[in-house]
């Protein structure tokens, strides 16, 4: 038989005898024929809830999910303080279990102000969604009714942010979180009185399985093992440290790190991602700055990604958007006139043959060649050099092979390197402002496969590393220079990396006031 609003056809089991089901319709007879007696004996056997059970039952949070961990999570990010003073409320409604006695408002007043609340989260989002490619006109910005997938609050991501969020709040709760001090780096082996409590700091933020031992009655003699190294080294790789196992400044700075400030750190970061996706094509690419990573995107799927190296916190790779509009096989590299100074010059006072050897051409201020003895470019050097330089494709090139430009004010681009071992660094802020990529032979791939519009040029001339040649696109390509320095990994895992050029303090996500009313 079908099933007839979501109920089965029922028949006895073979093995149920008619005696079994006796007690149940001697229940049912008295439910239909004699209420009043059902109720009497409902009454005999129930047990009165105590008021907290009640208020538990009563919970309007239930009818808000998320509702706490979200007004956390833009709290922390800065939004606005609207958020704060929600979260506020919320948890010391949520400290009395919602009691409206202590809470000092009645119920429907409670979910009033609950109302009121998610509808601030939801008009938080509905802004994004308005003004992430465009202003919205005065009828847009009047609509009540916004998709839900503007929202994130069914994406299982987000809500594992706000919950790491949260698990970080309590423990923040726990107690302090008092700095470690080290005279000198801990390698393995080494005895130390900071162990015993590196370990547990560790076991409280999930990168060690092993829970330290309950007490110590001394801190002397705490030995740094192979166990709590590799511990260590977990913890170093999801901060973009050195794995070393070395608990040096690095590491310490890391392991003082308040899990509070952590999870402010990761709810600014994920509100910014938030954000910024809300713009983004179903092709393109991105660097994020302080993780020194790049990532290829094409149909919203990862296709690509490499380690990237970027600029120096003297010579920062600007943040922006732009279109990658050509690609250039073998170029040349015309020396800007900063890196001529910081850079070029001390090189060629030490040895005056370091222009021929790397292949430099140097012109006049006429357009000619010049020509000089190693001596003299010495001695040219040390003075006003009115010379520009102009690197010729080859081995030696800083550019490398490859070339992908695009607009911007920066003169800034990505490339490839001469340099390949630059990239086993743990800190890859090493460049003048440019983005030189590890895999850049496998982009420079996927641009001839889908981008390059005269491939039978390109194939001819990609075994000559002497000719330089520019190449149209057929179209061109979203690439986004951000700066996240914490995100949730594909494991769940809270990464962090250290805020290189110190932006973060000048980043904001806050938004105006007006559109919470």
């Amino acid at each position: 038989m079908m099933p007839v609003n979501g109920l089965t056809s029922c028949k006895l089991a073979p093995s149920l005898q008619f005696r079994d089901i006796v007690p149940h319709i001697v229940c049912l007879f008295l439910f239909f024929i004699h209420p009043s007696v059902y109720s009497h004996i409902a009454t005999e056997v129930m047990v009165e809830p105590t008021s907290q059970e009640r208020r538990l039952v009563v919970n309007p949070l239930q009818q808000y999910p998320l509702l706490v961990e979200q007004t956390l999570l833009l709290d922390l990010a800065g939004v606005s303080p609207v958020f704060s003073a929600n979260y506020r409320t919320l948890s010391e409604w949520q400290t009395v279990l919602f009691d409206p006695a202590q809470v000092g408002i009645s119920q429907a007043q409670q979910d009033t102000e609950l109302q009121r609340m998610q509808g601030q989260v939801f008009a938080y989002w509905r802004f994004i969604a308005t003004t992430a490619n465009k202003t919205p006109s005065a009828e847009e910005a009047s609509i009540v009714e916004v998709p839900m997938v503007e929202f994130p609050m069914n994406d299982g991501r987000y809500s594992a942010v706000l919950n790491k969020i949260s698990q970080l709040v309590r423990l923040e709760d726990k107690g302090a979180w008092e700095p470690l001090v080290l005279e000198e780096k801990l390698t393995l082996g080494q005895a130390s009185p900071i162990v015993n409590t590196l370990a547990q700091r560790l076991w409280l933020l999930g990168d060690s399985s092993f829970a330290p031992s309950a007490s110590t009655e001394s801190n002397e003699g705490q030995i740094y093992t192979e166990e709590l190294m590799q511990s260590i080294q977990g913890f170093q790789r999801r901060h973009g440290l050195e794995a070393d196992g070395v608990v040096g400044n690095q590491t310490l700075f890391w392991l003082n790190q308040s899990p509070y400030k952590r999870a402010q750190l990761l709810a600014k970061n994920e509100v910014r991602q938030r954000v910024f996706s809300q713009t983004l094509t179903p092709n393109y690419l991105l660097i994020n700055v302080p993780a020194f990573e790049m990532t290829l995107v094409v149909q919203g799927e990862i296709a690509l990604r490499s380690k990237v190296i970027v600029g120096k916190p003297s010579r920062q790779t600007p943040i922006l958007d732009s279109q990658i509009s050509n690609v250039v096989l073998n170029p040349h590299w015309r020396v800007p006139r900063s890196i001529l100074r910081r850079d070029i010059l001390p090189h060629i006072r030490k040895d005056g043959h370091y222009l021929m050897e790397r292949g430099f051409d140097v012109y006049d201020a006429s357009g000619q060649l010049a020509h000089h003895s190693p001596e003299e470019w010495q001695a040219l050097a040390s003075s006003r050099f009115p010379f520009k330089l102009v690197q010729r494709p080859g081995p030696k090139n800083a550019l490398g092979k490859y070339k992908f430009h695009f607009e911007n004010d920066f003169s800034v681009y990505l490339h490839g390197t001469s340099e390949p071992s630059l990239f086993k660094k743990a800190n890859r802020a090493l460049s003048s402002g440019c983005i030189r990529v590890e895999r850049v032979d496998e982009l420079a791939s996927w641009f001839k496969a889908h981008l390059i519009k005269d491939t039978a040029l390109w194939d001819k001339l990609a075994p000559d590393v002497t000719q330089s040649q520019w190449f149209a696109l057929s179209s061109t390509l979203p690439v986004h220079l951000v700066y996240w320095s914490a995100w949730l990994d594909d494991q769940g895992l809270a990464q962090y990396r250290n805020d290189i050029y110190h932006l973060e303090a000048e980043l904001t996500n806050a938004v105006p006031a007006a559109i919470f009313y």
